[in-house]
């Protein structure tokens, strides 16, 4: 795995307990052997370009992402904002407990409260103190594997392990059930399957999903491609969790 990590050019901080969660009001860490000084984690819009902050790290690696109480409102706001700028023909939408957790393939999930409009914390870019200069990507995984493969959009191959995402849902909502989903591999006529197991029950506010991949498939090329994953709830935080940030 050497090899992968040089090609993808990657920059990598994993950084050991203690990270917590104080009260979901927000994520607190340290970064371990941060090198990069005083740098802001942040979101840009995706037709304006504008900047909004998301939190921070200092010089000696300690970063906060403050957790939004009243996020909904202010997605919409950035949303809207977004909208005003957008090209001729783009319409807005809010994503929804039914349109997010869903099945091409089968009526195989089942949702409750499905209307629940449901937003998450964006990727978390981070940039120098000045905002200007995009720098990494920072990944909450069990690996540097796995952000690797994050990074790379499903491009680099994949081992048995969990990635974490904050959710906000403006109520309680639930979905369960399996969707199955074939995919081609590229080599040849090579197919296989991609499992993903839903039980994901939200509560109103802030949420940290877990999306497991418990088993991968091996394409006859050496290739290896997640073949089930399970998405589910936490309570609180693995005690194995990593933080991994990638350079662009």
């Amino acid at each position: 795995m050497k090899n992968t990590y040089l090609k993808m050019m990657a920059l990598v901080f994993c950084f050991l307990l203690p990270f917590f969660l104080t009260a979901q009001n927000s994520i607190q860490g340290k970064v371990k052997n941060w090198t990069h000084g005083e740098s802001i984690i942040a979101y840009f819009g995706m037709f304006n370009g504008e900047m909004t902050q998301l939190g921070s790290i200092k010089a000696g690696g300690d970063f906060q992402i403050p957790l939004d109480p009243d996020y909904l409102n202010t997605f919409r706001k950035i949303a809207e904002k977004e909208a005003a700028e957008a090209p001729p023909g783009w319409t807005m939408s809010y994503k929804t407990m039914s349109t997010t957790f869903f099945c091409n393939y089968d009526e195989s999930i089942t949702t409750q409260n499905g209307d629940a409009i449901i937003t998450g914390l964006p990727e978390l870019i981070l940039t120098d103190k000045t905002g200007q200069a995009e720098q990494a990507i920072l990944y909450a995984v069990n690996s540097p594997e796995i952000a690797v493969w994050l990074r790379s959009y499903g491009d680099e191959s994949i081992s048995p392990g969990y990635y974490l995402s904050w959710i906000f849902s403006e109520g309680p909502a639930l979905a369960s059930g399996e969707c199955k989903v074939p995919f081609y591999t590229g080599n040849d006529d090579e197919m296989n399957h991609d499992t993903t197991i839903l039980e994901v029950k939200l509560e109103k506010g802030w949420n940290i999903l877990k999306y497991d991949i418990v088993e991968i498939f091996t394409s006859k090329t050496g290739k290896t491609y997640p073949s089930k994953t399970l998405v589910s709830r936490l309570e609180a935080l693995p005690d194995d969790v990593q933080w991994v940030a990638i350079d662009y």
